[in-house]
């Protein structure tokens, strides 16, 4: 089967279906993943199909889908970049923490070939990871939050203190002088729990999180390692991180 034959099976399929993803393209029409992205990137330039995570939609059905998902298209190729330097930075046999942030959800797809323990409380984590056959995946328990797809509740911040993580990958809503900021309050209570258990903790933020404050003030700089961005920090920014320290990857697009 030619490429044009399997996009239109594709169509076909979502026709019925809804949705697909890689893994199911993959096994469906026996190619490779590399193949199963192009298709999906030759789909979406055509405007047949809306980018999902871990997949495509058709169009009308992809306007159901809530407010978090919608997130995920925000700077997607940003994003996906700085998930793949992300991973890159995990060894086999790591313990690991991923985060609900967008960004933080686009590292499962390169860990597949990695047989790494990852806890989460990230439902669109744990479906990526669960494609995996050498990942053990471990998912905290609690009330699910529909919109933002995750598990969240006093259980699952408890459990935090179980595990001792060789690396933790988190997201932020802003990143100003005075720290790293997040939009709702119970972030700031899970992410400072969740570093106390940490070894090394990864923050990962494209430019559009330089100089933006939001409602609560989480983190002090005291507690990152690692800045995983797309762009050069501004001169304010990079200033006070390297004062305190932190190492700065800046992902290269080309």
């Amino acid at each position: 089967m030619n490429q044009e034959e399997r996009l239109i099976s594709i169509l076909n399929y979502l026709e019925l279906h809804k949705t697909i993803n890689i893994k199911q393209i993959c096994e469906k029409f026996n190619v490779s993943r590399d193949t199963a992205r192009r298709d999906i990137v030759n789909l979406t330039n055509q405007n047949l199909v809306t980018r999902t995570y871990g997949g495509i939609a058709i169009p009308s059905f992809h306007k159901q889908i809530e407010d978090y998902q919608e997130r995920l298209q925000i700077e997607p190729f940003s994003k996906n970049l700085l998930g793949k330097a992300a991973a890159n930075m995990i060894n086999d046999s790591d313990l690991v923490y991923l985060d609900i942030s967008t960004m933080v959800n686009f590292i499962p797809q390169y860990l597949e070939s990695k047989e790494v323990t990852v806890v989460t409380n990230s439902i669109d984590c744990v479906y990526e990871l669960v494609q995996s056959d050498k990942a053990t995946i471990h998912i905290l328990g609690g009330i699910v939050n529909k919109s933002s797809r995750h598990v969240s509740g006093y259980s699952a911040i408890e459990k935090l203190s179980d595990f001792n993580f060789n690396k933790v990958f988190i997201g932020t809503a802003g990143i100003t002088e005075d720290g790293i900021y997040y939009g709702f309050e119970e972030d700031i209570y899970f992410k400072r729990e969740l570093i106390k258990n940490a070894n090394h903790v990864i923050l990962l933020a494209d430019y559009t999180k330089f100089n933006k404050h939001h409602k609560y003030k989480g983190l002090p700089y005291s507690s990152i390692h690692t800045i995983i961005t797309d762009k050069t920090l501004p001169d304010n920014l990079n200033k006070v991180i390297s004062k305190n320290g932190i190492e700065i990857k800046v992902v290269n697009k080309e």
